[in-house]
C-alpha cells in the first residue's frame, strides 16, 4: 500500500514538473516571438535594440522589468494601435530582449533613462510622447525630471512615487538577493500579484523558472541594485511642467504609489483602469483608449514640429542581426 501511494506521488509529482516545463517552454516561445525585428544602435557603450512603426507625432514606448519591448507593447496590441496615427518607437532596455546586458550596476540606473535620449538622438527625433509601464514607468518619471526638454508629455503607468524611498525600495534590494542566490522571482510575484488574489505554490515555481529562462541573472540582479538612482523627489514632481498621464489597473498592488504619486505631481491625470491587474492592465480595452485620448489632446499639429524633419515612411523596421 506505501508503495502504491509513494508510485502514486512520484506520477503525480512527474506530471506536475513536465506541466511547468512545458508552460515555461511556451512562455519562452511568446517571449522571443512577440518581439520584433528592428535595429541597433549603440548606446554608451551597451547595444540596444528597438523597433519603429508608423508616422506622425513620435511616441516611445519603455517596457517593464523581466519584459521586452514585444511582451509589453506587441502583445496587448498598443505598438500597432499607435503606429496608425503615430511614429511609434520602443526600445528593449538594457539587461532585456535583445539588448546589451552589461553586470555592473553603474551601467543601469540613470542610465537607461539616458538611453531614451540617446535614442532619440540617433532617430533625430527632438522631442517626443515617452510611455513606461512598471519598471518603465519609474525610468521615464526619471527622464521627465531630467530632460523635460526632450519630452512632449510623460506617462509613468503601472508604476508611481513614493515619499519613503528608503523603506519602500527596500524590496528591489530582496529581490535582487533572491536572484542572486538562485532562489528566484517569487518576492516579484508576491509583489505584483492582483490585490485579494493569493499567490499559489504552483504559479510561484512557474513564474520563477519563466522568468529565469528569459532573463540574464546578473543583468537583472544588477538593474535591481541601481534603482535608487531612480528616485524623484517631490519637488520635481511639484514643479512638473509637461502633461502628464498615470494608468493603473483598480487592483494593481502599486496602485497606492500611483495615488501618491498622484497627490503630488503638478499636471498629472490619473486614470484607473476597471479590473485591471499589473499584469493585464495593457491588454484593456479602456487602456488604449485613455492613452490615445490623453496623446492626442497633447500632440503638435504636425510630426515635424516634434521631430524636425519628415518622418520614415511605414513600416520601418530592418531585420536585426
Amino acid at each position: 500500500m506505501k508503495k502504491r501511494i509513494l508510485i502514486g506521488m512520484a506520477a503525480v509529482l512527474a506530471v506536475a514538473v513536465a506541466g511547468v516545463i512545458a508552460f515555461s517552454g511556451l512562455a519562452w516561445y511568446q517571449y522571443e516571438h512577440s518581439n520584433l525585428p528592428g535595429a541597433y544602435f549603440d548606446s554608451n557603450g551597451v547595444r540596444i535594440h528597438y523597433a519603429e512603426e508608423g508616422e506622425g507625432t513620435p511616441v516611445v514606448l519603455v517596457h517593464g522589468l523581466g519584459a521586452n519591448l514585444g511582451m509589453n507593447w506587441v502583445r496587448p496590441g498598443i505598438f500597432h494601435a499607435l503606429s496608425k496615427t503615430y511614429r511609434v518607437v520602443a526600445l528593449d532596455l538594457r539587461g532585456h530582449g535583445r539588448s546589451g546586458k552589461p553586470h555592473d550596476p553603474s551601467r543601469y540606473g540613470t542610465e537607461m533613462a539616458e538611453d531614451i535620449v540617446r535614442l532619440m538622438d540617433h532617430l533625430k527625433i527632438e522631442k517626443a510622447h515617452v510611455v513606461g509601464y512598471s519598471m518603465g514607468g519609474f525610468i521615464v518619471l526619471k527622464m521627465a525630471a531630467m530632460h523635460p526638454d526632450r519630452m512632449l508629455s510623460v506617462a509613468p503607468c503601472g508604476s508611481g512615487w513614493t515619499p519613503t524611498p528608503d523603506k519602500d525600495l527596500a524590496f528591489m534590494r530582496l529581490l535582487a538577493d533572491s536572484i542572486e542566490s538562485g532562489e528566484g522571482y517569487g518576492p516579484l510575484l508576491d509583489r505584483l500579484q492582483p490585490v485579494g488574489k493569493p499567490v499559489s505554490a504552483a504559479r510561484r515555481m512557474m513564474v520563477s523558472a519563466i522568468m529565469s529562462m528569459r532573463n540574464d541573472r546578473k543583468a537583472v540582479t544588477a538593474l535591481l541594485r541601481s534603482v535608487d538612482a531612480l528616485r524623484v523627489d517631490e519637488a520635481a514632481l511639484r514643479n512638473n511642467k509637461l502633461p502628464a498621464l498615470s494608468l493603473i489597473g483598480a487592483r494593481d498592488p502599486l496602485k497606492p504609489f500611483a495615488d501618491q504619486m498622484a497627490a503630488v505631481m503638478a499636471q498629472l491625470r490619473e486614470e484607473v483602469i476597471p479590473e485591471g491587474d499589473h499584469f493585464s492592465t495593457l491588454g484593456k480595452p479602456a487602456c488604449l483608449l485613455a492613452l490615445e485620448s490623453f496623446l492626442a489632446g497633447n500632440s503638435p499639429a504636425t510630426a515635424a514640429d516634434a521631430a524636425g524633419v519628415k518622418p520614415a515612411q511605414q513600416p520601418k523596421f530592418k531585420e536585426a542581426a
